[in-house]
């Protein structure tokens, strides 16, 4: 395996910076505390290929502007004089790049994959700025592959995305002698805070204020009822995890998503809901779902946590599949346009309810759709459902190192082009072992008999253990 050399890089921002901390900053901060002392639980990294002929001092150069350009990648957290979150952004610093240099044979992908494990184990201080490392690949003498590894607090996948397209740019610029592009419009986590605390802001957060109370009053208790909450303390939970690679799910999804008209992770969420529902002998199904927060235009491209989870509760009465599918495609869409919310008015409302109910309610179950593309429909000629049902042979369920302190926590993944990826990680309390292999399976073989129940879209496919 190649050496890692680390080094500081310098960088330089046009300010320094105190503010109160955004609800999203505020939200991953609650997630990060509850983790403790494993803060590096809710990092993120993603990496980049690199244009032909890239030469590491550019890299460098463009990975500092970067960071110079994008507040929230040199900023620190703590507690302010008032005991309330407080962003603190950096003018000027370093950060740490680690540089390896691939030998015969060696794939760069391979010393990626061992950086991140070695990063994992690194925790940030989140106290100390930046929170944010780079790595980048050399082999035959050129950069090919550069990673970040950010905090999730500074930033959220959607800006990593945006981070290594941005890096791209520049790198093509600096090879081809053109001038850098300019970043598109964006809104810093600084200016963030202050429209949160806006008239306009704060009518948005009544808004969703609204939006947790009625969805707390839809939600059952629990959709495992083996882990009532409130009732005596339960042993401590122990996780297992399992991955699905399917190339049936991955050509069932857009041919259903054209069909009902709806996207495919509302697709996808139907499925899961209903052999949940099923599971638990419930008409409906309460999952939190991750929102990007990126409606208003100076936000899409911005480079910050943005994202936040957000209840919805899907109504799974009635044998139409398509109806349901169009139900929870609706129920999302309600739920993303509340996805900015005050994490502590939402636990106020959450206990608030509790009392009410005279029982915990428990919304650890989590649906996370983290594909570029998954609000999109299909495009191109549908999959036959002969070819569908042939490509369950191919489908691969596994055990995998993933955990998650939740009862259900499904990650949608297409990083491997072709094939769909699921990562359940389950209380094994609620899902003994088999039954995370079992459910996964039931997921894919209810894509495919939807596929072939196309006349009559009723639920009578798919059966969960």
């Amino acid at each position: 395996m190649a050496d890692i050399v680390r080094r500081r890089t310098p960088f330089n921002g046009q300010r320094s910076a105190t503010a109160p901390a955004t609800c999203a900053q505020r939200h991953m901060w609650n997630l990060i505390q509850r983790q403790l002392p494993d803060a590096s639980f809710y990092d993120v990294t993603h990496w980049a290929r690199l244009p032909p002929h890239a030469a590491v001092p550019d890299v460098l150069t463009a990975l500092s502007e970067l960071v110079g350009r994008y507040e929230s990648l040199r900023t620190a957290f703590g507690p302010g004089p008032d005991g309330t979150l407080t962003q603190r952004v950096l003018r000027s610093g370093s950060f740490e790049t680690g540089i390896a240099v691939t030998g015969p044979g060696e794939d760069p992908r391979d010393v990626l994959r061992a950086w991140r494990r070695r990063m994992r184990q690194t925790a940030f201080d989140l106290a100390t700025a930046p929170l944010f490392r780079a790595m980048v690949v050399v082999a035959d003498g050129a950069a090919v592959l550069a990673a970040f590894h950010v905090s999730h607090l500074a930033a959220d996948l959607m800006s990593l995305r945006h981070l290594a397209a941005e890096l791209t740019r520049l790198l093509n610029a600096r090879t081809t002698g053109r001038p850098a592009p300019p970043p598109a419009a964006f809104r810093q986590p600084v200016e963030q805070a202050e429209y949160e605390r806006s008239p306009r802001g704060q009518a948005l957060l009544a808004r969703s204020r609204a939006y947790w109370r009625d969805q707390l009053a839809a939600a059952p208790a629990t959709m495992f009822p083996s882990l009532t909450p409130g009732t005596t303390e339960p042993p401590a939970p122990d996780r297992y995890s399992a991955v699905m690679d399917s190339r049936a799910a991955s050509l069932a999804l857009p041919v259903l998503a054209e069909r009902w008209r709806v996207s495919t992770s509302a697709v996808l969420l139907t499925a899961v809901a209903t052999l949940l529902g099923r599971r638990a002998g419930l008409p409906v199904c309460t999952l939190r779902l991750l929102a990007a927060n990126r409606f208003a235009p100076e936000l899409r491209g911005a480079v910050a946590n943005l994202h936040q989870e957000v209840p919805v509760t899907i109504d799974l009465t009635g044998d139409s599949v398509p109806t349901i599918a169009r139900r929870a495609f609706a129920a999302c869409t309600t739920a993303y346009a509340n996805g900015l919310y005050d994490p502590d008015h939402a636990e106020e409302l959450l206990r608030a309810a509790e009392r009410e109910r005279g029982t915990g309610l428990s919304l650890s179950c989590c649906f996370n759709d983290i594909r570029a593309t998954h609000e999109t429909r299909g495009g191109g000629p549908p999959a036959p459902a002969h070819a569908v049902r042939a490509a369950l042979a191919d489908t691969v369920v596994a055990r995998h190192a993933f955990a998650e302190g939740e009862d259900f926590f499904l990650v949608v993944d297409d990083e491997e082009p072709g094939r769909l990826r699921l990562v359940l990680n389950a209380d094994t309390r609620a899902f003994p072992p088999p039954e995370v292999h079992t459910f996964l399976h039931d997921v894919d073989r209810l894509l495919v008999e939807l596929i072939e129940d196309a006349p009559q879209q009723t639920l009578m496919a798919g059966r969960s253990a």
